[in-house]
Formats: structure tokens, sequence, C-alpha cells
């Protein structure tokens, strides 16, 4: 093996040759530096070299500008591009929505031009040493299953994990004629928090907000992050009124004192949306939460801060008799913990059960 192929391999993309070379000559000593100078053929070299580990972009370019590589490469099948780290390299042209944009295409970190060599060697020691833990976690544990399953920066579920484990709780409700409220959490202005403060403190953010949901979390709930700053619960066998009641105070705990990072204070927002759902046949867990996202969207239009919800659930029998609900029904609502929904029922249910309670109690 030769010795470029022992130095770990990073991809610069950008249609200016003075740029690339500039990052070669840099980086050159310590890493294999490939070049390319659109979207295009860096997304050839992505295909076709596994032992790409991260890539500093720019973002205008021809044929495929970095947004559009950003796309392919989130977008993926492949887990291991899905999560490779993407720096932007960012000029005077790009302003912070063009950064916003990035980051909401999947972008990892920035780096300015014209950049410092220290600025650049530290950006990809950084961003290689993460990428070379995760490939060496992959190869010991099973790769989709475990880094999906927990969220490395929260400790929370993954949004994989959280689809799957979220979905085997549905089917049982659903079975049992059950029901549950989706949460959806999101960080006010995180991206300007992210292009102001960098990616370190907003991960600090992102840590200290995961901390915090998980003390409103019981036994039979799930959280998870399932985006940079997105946040998923589901809440089983309990009413849309308690989860609001749950949803203020996890709002009053984040937003009442700041989080300080590193001695400083940060203070943040969030916005919930809350949907308790009609389970039906083939409702799914990735439609609920993005039913829910929509709910949360209605707070962050609203400026923030805010909770919106929505209950899609209709009755299961006719509230206006007495006569349509089964003794299996009643248990199932019993074993739910529903027993308003039992109530209106009440006298039905003793006119049925006497005759059986005759029965049952009658002397031999």
């Amino acid at each position: 093996m030769t010795e470029t192929q022992n130095k770990p391999r990073i991809l610069a993309v950008d249609d200016s040759r003075v740029m690339r070379r500039a990052v070669t000559k840099i980086l050159g000593p310590d890493y294999d530096v490939i070049e390319a100078e659109h979207g295009e053929d860096a997304w050839m070299l992505l295909l076709n070299d596994e032992t790409i580990q991260v890539v500093f972009t720019d973002l205008n370019m021809p044929y495929l500008d970095g947004y559009g590589l950003l796309e392919r490469i989130r977008q993926s099948d492949n887990f291991r591009m899905q999560n490779m780290p993407v720096i932007i390299i960012t000029g005077k042209e790009d302003d912070d929505d063009a950064k916003d944009e990035a980051l909401d295409k999947g972008a990892t970190d920035f780096i300015s031009k014209p950049f410092e060599s220290v600025q650049l060697k530290a950006r990809a020691k950084a961003h290689v040493r993460y990428e070379e833990a995760s490939r060496q976690l992959s190869i010991v544990t099973d790769k989709l299953e475990k880094q999906s399953a927990v969220d490395e920066l929260t400790e929370l579920g993954g949004q994989r994990y959280f689809c799957k484990a979220a979905g085997e709780k549905l089917d049982y409700l659903r079975r049992h004629n059950g029901q549950c409220v989706i949460l959806r959490l999101d960080i006010d202005h995180f991206n300007k928090i992210f292009i102001k403060n960098g990616k370190d403190m907003a991960d600090q953010v992102i840590k200290a907000t995961g901390e915090i949901l998980k003390n409103y979390v019981r036994n039979e709930d799930m959280a998870a992050r399932v985006g940079l700053s997105k946040f998923a619960m589901m809440f089983q066998s309990t009413q849309l009124k308690e989860v609001h009641d749950i949803a203020e105070r996890i709002q009053q705990h984040i937003m009442g004192e700041p989080i300080q990072v590193a001695g400083k204070d940060f203070k943040v927002s969030v916005s919930i949306g809350l949907l308790e759902p009609q389970i039906e046949k083939d409702t799914d867990i990735p439609a609920l939460v993005e039913a829910t996202e929509k709910i949360m969207q209605q707070s962050m239009d609203a400026g923030g801060g805010q909770i919106s919800q929505l209950s899609s659930r209709q009755p299961d029998f006719d509230l206006g008799g007495t006569e349509d609900i089964s003794v299996d029904e009643m248990l199932a609502h019993l074993d739910n913990g529903e027993t308003d929904r039992i109530e209106p029922y009440r006298d039905g249910l003793l006119k049925k059960l006497h005759p059986l309670l005759d029965f049952l109690t009658k002397e031999k």
C-alpha cells in the first residue's frame, strides 16, 4: 500500500482551479486530496470511490451546483453518503440565506473564503475523525440498526428507530382500538443559531433540548431526534388535552431560562405541533409525523414559541345511542384507560349486563 493510500481521502469541489489547488496545497501533506470541477464530476467520484471520507464544496458551480450535490448525497440510498461530512466553502456572494438553504439541504459545516490554512486543517481533522469513528462503528455493529437506533448527540432515538418502534406501537393500538398523540417540536430560528455561533455551539443547544425532552417521556412513550433541530414524540393512550399540558411544560422548561453552552447563554424558543389522529388500516408513522409537522408549521408561521394542535379522531360509536357498544369494546377502552369513552354508554351497559349478573348471582 502506498503512502497516498494510507492517507484519509478528501474530495475538493470548486469550479475555480485556484481554489482547488489551494485546498490541495494546504491539506496535501496530511490527506489524499482529489479534485472535481463541478457537482456532476464530484457525484461520479462519490459513486465510484467508497474511500472518500469528507467533501469540501463550493456552492456556485456549473452543471450541478453545491445545493444539488448536497441533495444527491443526502437523498442517496447509500447510508455512508447520507452521513458523510459535507463542508460548504462560502464566498462573499453567499449570504445568510444561502447558508440557511445549505443547512436545510444537509450541510455539515461552513468555511469562508479566503480560508486560513489552520482553519481548513482543523475542519478536515475534525470531520475525518468523525467519519472514521462512524465507519469503525459500522464494522463492529450492524450499521443500519445501531447507528440509526440512537442519536449520538442527544442519546434519544433516531428517525429510523422512531418509525420502526412507533410503528409497532401503532399496530398494537390499531388492533386494540387505541389512540395516540404525535408531538413534533422544532427549535425556532435554529439555522441562525448555527450560522451565527457555529456547529459546536448549535450541537450543544440540540443536546440540551434533548435532555429536557427526556424528562417528559414515560416508559410507554417515545421521543426521537428526527432531523437537524427536529424532534418527535409519541404518547400512547393519552388524551390530546393531557399532551397539550405536557407540551406547555416542555415550552416553559426550554424557554423559561437560557441554555448555557460554554459559559454563553442561549435564549431558545420552540414551536410545537400536536396531532391526535384517527388510526385507520393504512395509517403509518411517517405520514403521521409529516401531518404533525404541517400543524407545527402553523406555530412557526405565527412567530414561533407556540403550540398548534388538531384532532382528526372520530368517535368509534354513535354517541347518541347506547346499543352499539360491545363488551369487548368496553374492555378495550378500560385497558387503554379511556373511561371517559365508556361513560355515555353506562346506562345501556348496565341494562345489557343485568340479566347476566342476575344469572351468575342466582343461587343454585
